[in-house]
């Protein structure tokens, strides 16, 4: 018998006998077919012929769910058969096979089996055809993509919830297949770290396409969603380690095993990515300058994900000690300045949060120098700032919103005084969220007063910044804040207003050398706010009172607009707490009582913002003829300033 006839014959016996073990449930028959120095050096020759025969007949029949749970046992003997013939099966048909079972994959014990057999046709696969090997990998993110998760994972969650998401039957889910792609994707790691190419040494090291360079994508895309979602679990100070942190903390080590060494190499390649304006080849997928350089295609690794890379080594303190030391603070904020605007951009709150605890860690640890203002000719700026403000001033989370706040502080004093008084010129000429500029003012007031305290008490120079022409520009932006002059809703801007009142309170207590150039621009001041302000006061007083007096009377008919215009004011102030729909029209007829209630609230309110102004107007006359006085009797000693609580 002709040798290849005599070996197709013992293949197809060793086929037939194998289904008839299984038929017969004798499994640890089939295990010492392979398993058996002495089975094994017969049997183990035949393979190659039967590979795809066993696949087809056997593996694919038996690795589902039903049997999972019918018959355990017949399926880990699939699951092992499938492992043993994945070594000798044909490379190209097995992996196309393999990667559509893994996308199809219905539970984890299924996606498991399959993983692991694809982890050993990736290592015979070798350096060859790394386009195959990212193909193989892009099918098992997708899979991991495409897991059911909660939904308030997506929707936000606080720190309280967030202890507890692990206990989550889909979380947990979620994390298991994360935790079996880890033991998936380490081996091949050390494999390509044997045998590929080392990165080039030189200043421009291999970007194409790689079996290395493949991984280290498919690394950085498992740091993004949706293991990003599962983020705000994660409690600096707490002392246990839960799952996403250890899934975490395993993916960015070799990430960074994977380059080199060097965690700030990709940082190098953000700005080309989110700055620079590159053109979409439809016909390609990609867009222009990254044919040559994976790391460029948004597909390959997204910007996001990139960020959770980031957020990772710092926030989670997984930089390796032997991070290079010659990147300056200045560009690593720059650069950290663009993921987290892609962050903040993000629909989810938890990347949001990331974005933000991002930044606050590069800011606390950028190393004491301040960041000159020319890095505000970088448009990242204003992104950050524009999409910073819309989560500060309208985020449904509140301590989204918090957080907002803190490290918009804390991005602001960052900068040394110019770039300060740029940065919150430009925001109290653009935004619209009353709140939020009066902050801004009062951070404004509190950078001038330290200024101020301190050319008082030693003698230090006043920055030009805090003082004359500079100082005039940024005081009537917090302080100008009728927009329609006698007309404006004082209701609507009431806390501005109370704001803008109190910081020309303090100047005049406060400045009473002229150091600011405060008095020279009071007249000013007088005829753009405290004169139309008192004006529509009492015109608001006396109409409100009025109101409430023909409600009294049951005359209100004719001025029902108004209360409905009250009423929707208190339901965009409930919607910006997080409490109501936002633009919710559907408000519901109130009584006579309900009226008068409203009408109440809006005199006390209105009465409050009257003493204010009213005190704030005493201390400015009061002091102004203090200074006269201290003018005309001459070049004496002026009293310092005084003590009167702001």
């Amino acid at each position: 018998m002709e040798p290849a006839i005599e070996a197709n014959a013992a293949a197809a016996n060793l086929l037939r006998l194998i289904k008839q073990l299984l038929l017969e449930k004798a499994y640890d028959g089939v295990r010492m077919l392979f398993q058996s120095p002495n089975e094994a050096s017969r049997n183990i020759q035949h393979m190659p012929l039967i590979a795809m025969d066993i696949y087809n007949d056997i593996c694919v029949v038996n690795l589902v769910d039903e049997v999972n749970g019918r018959e355990p046992e017949l399926f880990d003997c699939a699951n092992e058969l499938l492992k043993l013939l994945a070594e000798h099966a044909p490379v190209q048909e097995m992996m196309m096979e393999l990667m559509e079972k893994i996308e199809e994959s219905r539970s984890h014990a299924v996606f498991a089996a399959y993983l692991r057999a694809l982890q050993v046709i990736l290592v015979r696969q070798g350096q060859d055809k790394p386009q195959a090997v990212m193909w193989c990998l892009q099918s098992v993110f997708t899979r991991l993509k495409d897991l059911p998760l909660p939904e308030y994972l997506s929707e936000g969650y606080d720190e309280a919830a967030g202890r507890l998401v692990e206990q989550d039957k889909q979380v947990e889910d979620l994390l298991a297949h994360y935790i079996t792609v880890g033991l998936f994707e380490a081996p091949l790691l050390v494999d390509i770290l044997q045998r590929d190419p080392r990165p080039d040494p030189h200043i421009f090291r291999h970007s194409t396409m790689s079996r290395r360079n493949a991984l280290t994508c498919f690394l950085v895309q498992l740091l993004g969603k949706p293991l990003a979602l599962l983020e705000m679990s994660y409690v600096k100070d707490d002392l246990t380690h839960t799952y996403v942190h250890q899934v975490v903390k395993n993916l960015t080590q070799e990430v960074t095993k994977s380059m080199g060494g060097d965690p700030f190499y990709l940082l190098a390649l953000v700005e080309k990515r989110a700055r620079w304006e590159r053109k979409l080849n439809a016909a390609k997928g990609v867009y222009e300058m990254t044919g040559q350089n994976v790391f460029l295609i948004e597909d390959m690794m997204p910007l996001h994900a990139m960020a959770m890379y980031y957020h990772a080594l710092f926030v989670r303190d997984l930089l390796p000690p032997t991070t290079p030391k010659i990147y300056s603070p200045l560009f690593l904020f720059e650069s950290s300045l663009y993921l987290v605007v892609e962050l903040l951009r993000q629909p989810e709150p938890p990347l949001q949060h990331c974005g933000l605890r991002l930044l606050e860690h590069v800011l606390i640890n950028r190393g004491g120098a301040s960041v000159p203002h020319f890095s505000l000719q970088l448009d990242v700026h204003k992104r950050f700032c524009d999409e910073l403000c819309k989560i500060v001033g309208y985020s449904p989370q509140v301590g989204l919103r918090q957080l907002g706040l803190h490290v918009l502080r804390h991005y602001i004093l960052a900068f040394d005084d110019q770039g300060k008084c740029l940065i919150l010129k430009n925001l109290l000429e653009t935004l619209q969220h009353d709140g939020l500029m009066g902050y801004l003012s009062a951070m404004f007031k509190d950078l001038v007063d330290k200024a101020l305290m301190a050319h008082i008490r030693s003698g230090v120079a006043m920055p030009s910044e805090f003082r004359g022409k500079h100082f005039r520009e940024m005081l009537m932006l917090c302080v100008c804040v009728l927009p329609n002059d006698v007309k404006s809703d004082l209701l609507l801007h009431a806390d501005r207003i109370c704001n803008a009142i109190n910081i020309l309170r303090y100047f005049a207590l406060s400045d009473r050398r002229n150091v600011t150039g405060f008095w020279d621009i009071l007249p000013e001041i007088e005829k753009r706010l405290l004169v139309p302000l008192g004006t529509a006061l009492d015109f608001s007083m006396a109409h409100y009172k009025a109101y409430k007096e023909r409600v009294e009377n049951g005359q209100s008919a004719s001025d029902d607009a108004l209360m409905k215009k009250q009423l929707q004011m208190l339901a965009v102030n409930i919607t910006n707490s997080g409490i109501a729909g936002e633009g919710d029209s559907s408000l519901p007829d109130i009584g006579r009582q309900e009226k008068l209630d409203v009408l109440t609230s809006s005199i006390t309110s209105l009465e409050w913002l009257l003493s204010i102004y009213v005190r704030a107007n005493e201390v400015i006359e009061q002091t102004a003829r203090q200074r006269k006085l201290l003018q005309d009797a001459g070049p004496v000693l002026t009293p310092a300033p005084a003590t009167e609580p702001v």
